[in-house]
């Protein structure tokens, strides 16, 4: 009696199978019903056709009818047609108990951008590791009544931008609903900065007119942001909404943009760097100094020091002072003190001056650095520029004591002696 049941079972899974567009077909299950969209769909039958709208997520219920007990089971269901390829969704593997009905929820995501007002062909299958079993339905598409899509947002100059600068953004929008849209708004912002800007498309028409000087899609202009001076260094969300049908739908898409430190060289921080020499000839085992004069031209005080780098190999190097702080419309010095090994390689080397200001970078500057043996002339050398040096500072106070004594001299006046003795006749 159990065999007659079974057999009986089957052939109504063969009858079924009859309208079935798979030829290997399971004896050990069948689909038994179809719901597209809470809609019970006959398999292969056009006046039972489904209408649904593109861009929404379309639930698909499969009943799966078992005739034996089986592992390893999924349901698909395809959408071909669709121009970037095939729109499909896969149920998680589960199990079938015979002669039990198992419900198999699905959701088939439609692109906002699937071709309208055409009928597709939805395939529904149920396999396991050694057979399946298939059925095709038709389904509708159509637009929407009002749906407007963002095709893309363009960042200028690029999404990495300056505190204190400005983001200029380019947002192109397109319609896909049934609808013509007019006065649409377009705003960009970023909430957590506290800006925003917007702009308005006249109109857009929908893809299918019939009118050829009507736009279907089109870019605003330029939408520009001006990133506060305070910003903080990060990642910062960009949020663009697209209002329509006067104010009831709306349209958002997000886009991130990087903001760095503001650039310690504009406004406040205005610092001209000069150096009395980018060259010079060191000597091994000799300390030589490169003199960097900082001229602040903002309006707040700034805090500057060097790092240098590119000396690990070959010399010494030591800055000072360490910090130097320099007022508005005022000037200061720091020395670099290079001192190569006494075994340093001989020739160019090229080193950099990380030049800070408030700990935020200034400037690079490229030095480089002749190295040379060092000689008993070069102990020579050495002490002729320091007598040379005592030579100048002996003369500079012999022209100063000389100016001195000719300035007094006009000022006691002409016929007066400045000698202190006196001959009586």
């Amino acid at each position: 009696m159990k065999k007659f049941g079974v057999m009986i079972a089957l052939l109504f899974g063969l009858l079924f199978s009859s309208i079935t567009v798979n030829a290997a077909v399971s004896n050990d299950y069948f689909i038994e019903r179809v719901d597209i969209e809470g809609t019970f769909s006959f398999p292969n039958d056009y006046f039972r056709t489904v209408t649904v709208e593109r861009g929404e997520a379309v639930p698909i219920d499969v009943w799966v009818k078992a005739l034996n007990n089986v592992d390893n089971v999924r349901v698909e269901v395809s959408l071909k047609g669709y121009e970037r390829g095939t729109i499909s969704y896969t149920s998680d593997i589960f199990e079938l108990d015979a002669n039990v009905v198992k419900k198999v929820p699905l959701v088939l995501n439609l692109p906002e951008d699937l071709d309208a007002s055409e009928t597709y062909t939805l395939t529904v299958e149920v396999s396991d590791k050694h057979n399946s079993f298939a059925q095709e339905h038709f389904i509708r598409i159509k637009e929407k009544r009002h749906l407007l899509n963002v095709l893309d947002v363009i960042f200028r100059p690029s999404s990495d931008v300056e505190a204190g600068r400005f983001l200029r953004t380019v947002v192109r929008v397109e319609n896909l609903g049934a609808k013509t849209e007019e006065d649409i708004r377009v705003s960009v912002s970023i909430p957590e900065l506290g800006v925003s800007t917007r702009d308005f498309i006249d109109k857009l028409v929908p893809e299918n007119d019939e009118n050829d000087d009507e736009e279907n899609s089109l870019s605003t202009n330029e939408l520009v942001l001006q990133i506060p001076r305070d910003a903080k260094e990060g990642d910062y969300e960009v949020r663009v909404d697209v209002e329509f049908n006067r104010g009831s739908d709306i349209t958002t898409v997000k886009r991130f943009v990087h903001v760095s430190g503001e650039d310690v060289t504009s406004d406040a921080t205005q610092t001209i760097i000069s150096l009395d020499s980018t060259s010079k000839s060191l000597f091994q085992g000799e300390e030589e100094i490169y003199r960097l004069t900082f001229a602040n031209l903002g309006d707040k005080r700034n805090l500057y020091n060097v790092e240098v780098l590119g000396t690990e190999t070959w010399g010494g190097v030591v800055v000072e002072p360490g910090f130097l702080s320099v007022g508005p419309s005022e000037s200061g010095d720091l020395l670099v003190k290079v001192t190569p090994k006494e075994d340093a390689a001989l020739g160019s080397k090229v080193f950099t001056a990380r030049v800070m200001a408030d700990n935020k970078l200034v400037k690079e500057i490229n030095l480089n650095a002749n190295v040379s043996e060092r000689t008993s002339f070069t102990g020579l050398r050495k002490t002729l520029e320091v007598l040379f040096a005592v030579l100048v500072i002996v003369l500079v106070v012999l022209a100063l004591i000389i100016a001195f004594r000719k300035v007094r001299g006009r000022e006691e006046g002409p016929g007066v002696e400045t000698n202190s003795e006196q001959t009586y006749y």
